[in-house]
């Protein structure tokens, strides 16, 4: 008898153990991603060899790119394709293990999980927004979703951009911020805020992404179920959740709302009351789900990367025309380029320069972008795209 009782205190511990190290593998990985992706925003607006923006790095921006092929035949220039490859990994991983993403990698949710924790030091508890006005609330994300769509398809542009949070939180030490992602810049303070209060504010409610990916909760192969007649009802799942999905009255967790981040399986003391279980009864550990959510996104940047086809950093304006078959293309300018390699590229005179956006001579040296958003400026970068193009036509 005392052998068996320590041999189940034993796999208790040991099972403690092992929850305990994928929610450390998890916060982690999430740490981890928001840091790396927060250096290369600073280094694109500070440093002079310049990482990809932040549109270059963004899966929703393939989704709008994609869009606008589908609808007008024509694809986003702002987006490259490192974009459509992270929205393929993203997708791949959902099909594993559904809205993975969005609980083990995301960094804007990692932004609100942070804030999340410190809110709940500050008031002591997690509040909850009331079911009725949840309930509705949670559809906001899918508008969100079909007025970008639909503007993207309308205008031929990123129409996200100026509102997106995560692309003000990477133009922050940026002149451009107030100037152009005052939108973003506002929604992402009411995120960060919000997220003081409630958990994963911004993903309940407005994230286009979160909508695309929903569809994934029902038909990803791995999915977190309770096995009723082992759980003891003690809610510890329903606490721990961030997205308030009452988890301990669910057979299998299917709800679109879930963004498998699995603190709910972490949480449970009730060995194998919740598990990860994909077909045929195959079961994955959390830490399982986070580490190949991992594998998922090494492997396919890496081979992206050594193909060239992911590019982390910017290729010069030259390249760009190189790329283009030797031909300037004014669409390829960027907001970072500087007046003299975009004068010498065009072909335009400088004098012509000069004159009509009212710059001068130690202007030149400096990027298009630095007195595009100054005060009084009536130009900004699309503008010399455009004037550019008249005048070469």
């Amino acid at each position: 008898m005392i052998r068996i009782k320590e041999t189940h205190m034993a796999l208790v511990k040991n099972d403690v153990k092992t929850r305990t190290t994928a929610k450390t593998v998890r916060m982690t990985l999430l740490v981890l991603v928001l840091a790396l992706s927060t250096l290369l925003g600073i280094l694109h607006q500070v440093s002079g060899v310049k990482p990809v923006g932040v549109d270059a790095l963004c899966p929703f921006g393939g989704i709008e790119s994609a869009w606008s092929l589908l609808s007008t035949g024509t694809l986003l220039p702002r987006i490259a394709w490192s974009s459509f490859i992270l929205l393929g990994a993203t997708l791949l991983a959902a099909i594993l293990f559904r809205r993975t993403f969005c609980g083990n990698f995301c960094p804007l949710g990692t932004l609100q999980e942070l804030f999340g924790g410190l809110g709940r030091k500050l008031f002591g508890k997690r509040l909850e927004v009331p079911a009725g006005l949840d309930r509705w609330a949670r559809y906001l994300k899918y508008v969100v979703l079909a007025v970008f769509l639909g503007l993207t398809a309308a205008l031929g542009i990123l129409a996200i951009r100026p509102y997106d949070p995560w692309a003000a939180y990477h133009h922050l030490l940026d002149a451009e911020l107030f100037a152009g992602f005052l939108g973003g810049l506002i929604i992402l303070l009411a995120t960060l805020l919000g997220s003081l209060l409630y958990d994963r504010f911004f993903c309940k409610y407005l994230c286009p992404m979160g909508a695309v990916l929903a569809p994934f909760s029902k038909a990803g192969l791995f999915k977190i179920r309770r096995d009723a007649p082992t759980c003891i009802s003690c809610g510890a799942c329903d606490k721990a959740c961030p997205m308030n999905l009452p988890v301990s009255k669910l057979g299998t967790v299917k709800a679109a709302e879930c963004i498998d981040c699995d603190q709910c399986v972490n949480a449970c003391p009730v060995k194998d009351a919740l598990v990860i279980e994909g077909p045929r009864g195959r079961r994955v550990s959390p830490l399982v789900r986070t580490l190949g959510t991992v594998g998922i996104f090494v492997g396919v940047l890496g081979v992206a990367t050594l193909t060239d086809a992911f590019r982390w950093t910017m290729p010069s304006l030259e390249r760009r025309a190189e790329e283009a078959g030797g031909t300037f293309d004014p669409s390829t300018i960027k907001g970072s380029d500087t007046w003299e390699n975009v004068i010498r590229l065009s072909g335009i005179p400088k004098e012509a320069f000069l004159e009509r956006f009212k710059i001068t001579e130690a202007d030149l040296s400096h990027p298009i972008k630095e007195k595009a958003h100054a005060p009084g400026s009536t130009y900004d970068t699309e503008a010399v795209r455009a004037w550019i193009r008249e005048r070469k036509h």
